[in-house]
């Protein structure tokens, strides 16, 4: 009796034994269940990089710049099926900016560090296979009315805010500017987006699906030389709340002309 409980104890050992063997292994080869990737916003003006304080060709105008900045938002991934997934908080502030005075705009300093930001990282992406990516430049209009609001990269300290637009404060959507030449003249030019209006949403199809667990990434392109695309900058020097249409103009370049998916994908 006692030989047989023992002999039924050491088969009772290795059932058990090979279940937790089994489960080991599922865990192990389980599948991922969600993912990360990269989104990056790769800053060009036409087949050049762009950078900071070149001159470049733009429509007949010789301009130099000083700063690109826009708020890439509201981040959707959509999935082979067409199901969406909207990133959380996604309020991202894309810049390429040399030391910026903020004078006259919602902060309590009046230096903001030279930066360079082209590329965004998501977490905890479900895992799929997904076929496009929609975002929107700007910030909406829940957010851009009440600046109290947080999320993500929100913030007035940033000098992407402005009191002077309407009467009311509210975010700058865009931001581009720097100097132009004209003969042996320079002058500053500064072409910025914002109000409700001028919120835009563009969807990238992407050629290829994009598995989230695999961690790869998507570039895109933005063409600077199309932000301006109808545009004579020598004439219009200024463009903001003030010259409504060109900065619908703008705001509109931006969503249908500027960004492309580009083919260097990671």
């Amino acid at each position: 009796m006692i030989k047989m409980k023992h002999i039924l104890s050491i088969a009772l050992f290795s059932l058990l034994f090979a279940s937790c063997s089994d489960d080991d292994s599922n865990e192990v080869i389980a599948p991922v269940a969600a993912g990360e990737f990269e989104l990056t916003l790769d800053t060009r003006v036409g087949s050049e990089d762009f950078a900071l304080n070149k001159d470049f060709s733009i429509g007949g105008q010789t301009l130099n710049f000083k700063k690109l900045r826009y708020w890439a938002s509201n981040v959707v991934l959509v999935d082979s099926k067409g199901a969406e997934y909207k990133v959380p908080d996604s309020y991202y502030l894309m810049e390429e900016v040399t030391d910026l005075n903020l004078s006259g705009t919602i902060n309590d300093s009046t230096l903001y560090p030279a930066k360079k930001r082209e590329t965004i990282k998501f977490r905890d992406i479900p895992a799929a296979e997904y076929k496009s990516i929609k975002f929107s430049i700007g910030v909406d209009a829940q957010h851009n009315d009440n600046l109290s609001l947080t999320g993500g990269e929100l913030s007035i300290a940033n000098g992407m805010s402005n009191i002077a637009w309407m009467w009311h404060s509210s975010y700058i959507f865009s931001s581009v500017g720097g100097t132009m030449k004209q003969g042996a003249t320079t002058k500053e030019f500064l072409a910025e987006t914002g109000l409700n209006a001028n919120y835009k949403t563009l969807t990238i199809d992407l050629p290829a699906a994009v598995n989230s667990a695999s961690t790869r990434g998507v570039t895109l392109n933005l063409d600077v030389t199309k932000i301006f695309d109808g545009i004579d900058v020598s004439q219009n020097p200024k463009i903001n709340a003030m010259t409504a249409a060109l900065m619908s103009t703008v705001a509109t370049n931006y969503a249908t002309k500027a960004i492309a998916f580009s083919k260097e994908n990671k």
